[in-house]
């Protein structure tokens, strides 16, 4: 019984053997179950730094976009102001230069409305261009430094968004009660010059339901210190332009002085000029040219003799032909001045006549630049308006009548036509009236 039983029995030794080896392989599973877990665990993990990578990628592409759209606005905003800043330095001319500046102002901020003030000589604000319809009036308002928004920013140096005006105590409510117009927000920039605050550029009413932003700002601050540069270079031109065209003047003055009878003349042919050209819808430019252009007209009268030009009596045919002479002098004298070209035709083509019966070349027609028939209209009606030595100065009606007969032939009808809608509405006044 006992060898039936005992240890030695090849059975029990066999379930003995097949429990150890149990027992192994449940340490064994036991063992890879716990490195599975620690498998799970750092899988987990890695996931986790996946998706922390994934949402961080994300963000990062989010970011790359927002900065290549944001790259792109502002690559499209340098162009404009590129452009535009283009556009305000192809002018000298004060006016044309301001009005500029508040085209491009509106454009890149996407205002209703604008206005630039500039510091005078007093100290104070004055609206200088003012778009919209309350233009008019506004000229005629004036701020001292540190009154209403413009006068602060005049006097700090600091731009300023106002999102509601309403709410801004620094605002001057009387302005829009005086122009009719409602401002609801705006955005005001200093205009500095060599860290001296010249102006002040506003834009009023965003477009739309927003309001102004830190990029608007930006923009009309870069665009504010381009045109700081633009507006003193305009203002020496215009102030050489002055002093040029005063020079002028005090010449013209001078050659009309030489005779007693022509005293004025060349100030009035001017005004009779610019008041027909103006009836002719000529631009500002144009009219600038043609006054320079009939101040010097009879320049060249200061190569005659004093014996011709001064004679109290009619003119002899050798002395005709010498005075017929002036206009190809003055054009010999002014040529050697390369700033006067543009006023050459006025002064040599003057006496030409419509249907080609005039001096020196004989033109007819279109031939005769614009400049030189409006010059001749307004320098016939001064002379025939005016005394002479062999005779009294006509009656303006009646100098009219003679001009009359001589349209299509001496005279430009569209010309005439101009000279006279400007007589009717009193802007040609004859000498001594």
């Amino acid at each position: 019984m006992h060898s039936e039983f005992g240890a030695d029995d090849p059975d029990i030794a066999m379930m003995l053997r097949l429990q150890r080896k149990l027992e192994e392989l449940e340490r064994r599973l036991n063992k890879r179950e716990a490195e599975i877990s620690q498998l799970k665990r750092r899988l987990n993990e890695r996931e986790e730094q996946l998706q922390m990578l994934q949402r961080e990628v994300e963000t990062l592409e989010n970011q790359c976009l927002t900065l290549v759209e944001e790259s792109k606005r502002q690559i499209k905003q340098l162009q404009l102001l590129l452009s535009l800043t283009a556009g305000i330095n192809s002018s000298l001319e004060l006016r044309s230069v301001l009005s500029n500046i508040l085209s491009a102002a509106e454009e890149i901020t996407g205002a209703e409305a604008s206005s630039i003030l500039l510091v005078s000589d007093t100290g104070e604000l004055v609206f200088e261009v003012v778009t919209g319809e309350s233009g008019g009036v506004l000229k005629r308002v004036s701020l001292r430094l540190g009154e209403g928004i413009a006068g602060y920013v005049a006097e700090t140096g600091k731009p300023i968004i106002v999102d509601d005006v309403t709410k801004d105590k620094r605002h001057k409510r009387g302005v829009d009660e005086v122009t009719g117009f409602k401002t609801r927000n705006l955005l005001a920039v200093p205009l500095r010059l060599n860290d001296k605050v010249i102006g002040v550029i506003e834009v009023v009413n965003k477009r739309g339901e927003e309001s102004f932003d830190e990029a608007d700002l930006k923009d009309l601050m870069l665009l504010a210190e381009l045109s700081a540069i633009a507006i003193d270079k305009a203002r020496k031109h215009e102030a050489l332009q002055e002093l040029f065209i005063s020079s002028i003047r005090a010449l013209a003055a001078a050659l009309d002085a030489r005779d007693p009878y022509t005293h004025g003349h060349s100030e009035r042919v001017t005004q009779f000029t610019l008041a027909i050209a103006e009836e002719l819808g000529m631009d500002e430019e144009s009219k600038k040219r043609l006054e320079l252009s009939a101040l010097l007209h009879d320049i060249g009268k200061v190569g005659v003799e004093d014996a011709v030009l001064k004679k109290p009596g009619k003119l002899t045919e050798e002395e005709y032909e010498l005075m017929k002479t002036h206009p190809e002098k003055g054009y010999h004298i002014l040529r050697l001045v390369r700033q006067l070209e543009p006023h050459l035709p006025g002064v040599r083509y003057h006496h030409e006549h419509f249907d080609g019966s005039g001096y020196p070349l004989g033109l007819k027609g279109d031939e005769i630049p614009l400049d030189a028939r409006i010059i001749a209209v307004a320098d016939v009606f001064d002379a025939l308006t005016s005394n002479r030595p062999y005779r009294d100065a006509y009656k303006p009606e009646d100098a009219i009548k003679m001009m009359h007969s001589e349209v299509g032939k001496h005279f430009d009808p569209k010309v005439f036509d101009a000279f006279m809608r400007a007589y009717e509405k009193g802007k040609i006044k004859p000498h001594g009236s």
